[in-house]
């Protein structure tokens, strides 16, 4: 994973760090004096009856695998398009000419995945044809087509926004861009965004990815169908669909203006500029990992023999107004657990640590301490443990 070095050289210098997804200029085949459509061979979505234009190709990418890595998938391309509402293909041009076109009835997908009014899609099970899908509403899509299972995705992007323990919400919530794009271009942009040490990501729709998996238990093989990236990440001079968090460096801690541009001929850009400082944190989150641990945990309580036995770590979510959360989700059962910091015993929270959340959820305590799961209250929940006071006292809610 690149590093996000210099960020305030870069803003000052450059004022722009660029994720392009267009049709770079050798991708394009431009002859006048030649018969044919004067765009390079590949594949395109196009309205009906008309030639497909070089901005709206669709180019390789790759989707998601075990371990939030990414893989290719033969066959497998997309492309970021503003379409008018209307009926459209996607077509395959060879040596300037339709070699194959595609296209069936378009199907809305409603996939409320976090929770967001903007996670739904387009899908179409598409055949070899003259047949067309209808796109309802004219806005930016990306627009994907998988040869493998004949489907066309489309998602009509209606926000971006950024995400990570860098950023205000944590990974927990997005810090949403405001704006609107139309067929010339657009953006969506917010000020005064506070960005601290950390990682993040961008992402699209207040979502990371879209399942298209036959069977989602059954892992990421090619015959099980795919999971294509919402998101963006890897670095902030090359990122990517699916990519890694980026850092974001202490000394690069401010307040920022970030910025998401789109147009037809530049594709998708992203820029930050610093416009303010913030004041610095005594409190560090990297020395303070929270886990859960104990005999109401899959893994049981931690020991120093061989093997060793893991606690489970809970993700740092980041900072909002001061204060800082990190999360898990887990099956608990019966049985007792607490929290400790790094590995270790000698920074430890258990029932009578907490301010408040572990009688909330009707778990008890018993003589060393531990917060007991009882008879019928085994269960996945998701713990999510704060300190609004820069480590001296914590909070806890539990959600089954």
């Amino acid at each position: 994973m690149k590093s996000f070095k210099n960020l305030l050289t870069l803003c000052v210098a450059l004022s722009a760090m660029v994720f392009m997804t267009s049709c770079g200029e050798d991708d394009v085949v431009i002859d006048p004096g030649t018969d044919g459509i004067n765009v390079a061979d590949g594949f395109y979505i196009a309205a009906s009856g008309a030639d497909p234009i070089a901005t709206a190709s669709l180019t390789a990418e790759q989707v998601e695998d075990d371990g939030f890595a990414a893989q290719d998938r033969t066959g497998f391309v997309t492309g970021f398009s503003y379409l008018a509402a209307g009926d459209y293909q996607i077509v395959e041009i060879a040596d300037k000419a339709v070699a194959a076109s595609f296209g069936a009835s378009a199907e809305a997908i409603e996939d409320m995945v976090s929770g967001c009014d903007k996670n739904n899609y387009t899908l179409v099970k598409s055949e070899a044809g003259d047949a067309k899908f209808a796109v309802a509403t004219s806005g930016l899509y990306k627009v994907t087509y998988d040869p493998t299972t004949s489907e066309v995705v489309l998602l009509d992007i209606r926000g971006a926004s950024l995400i990570g323990s860098a950023t205000p919400g944590g990974w927990g919530a997005d810090s949403e861009l405001s704006g609107s794009v139309n067929a010339e271009g657009g953006s969506w942009s917010a000020t005064d965004v506070e960005m601290r040490a950390g990682e993040y990501k961008l992402r699209f729709n207040c979502r990371w990815t879209i399942d298209r998996r036959i069977d989602p238990a059954a892992g990421f093989g090619a015959d099980n169908g795919y999971q294509m990236f919402t998101n963006l990440g890897g670095s902030a001079a090359n990122l990517v669909p699916g990519g890694s968090n980026i850092p974001f460096a202490v000394e690069d801690e401010g307040l920022y203006t970030a910025t998401v541009t789109w147009t037809p001929a530049d594709g998708l850009s992203f820029t930050a500029e610093k416009t303010g400082d913030v004041a610095p944190i005594t409190f560090k989150p990297d020395e303070n990992q929270w886990a859960i641990t104990g005999d109401a945990t899959p893994n049981g309580w931690p020991s120093t023999d061989p093997p060793a036995i893991d606690d489970h770590d809970l993700n740092y979510d980041g900072v909002t107004g001061g204060t800082y959360a990190w999360s898990i989700t887990i099956d608990l059962k019966e049985g007792g657990f607490k929290f400790r910091a790094n590995d270790e015993w000698n920074k430890v929270l258990g029932y009578d640590d907490l301010k408040e959340g572990a009688d909330a959820a009707g778990f008890g305590v018993n003589a060393d301490g531990n917060i007991i799961v009882g008879a019928g209250q085994d269960g996945s929940y998701t713990i999510s443990l704060f300190t609004a006071d820069e480590g001296d006292s914590y909070s806890v809610t539990f959600i089954k």
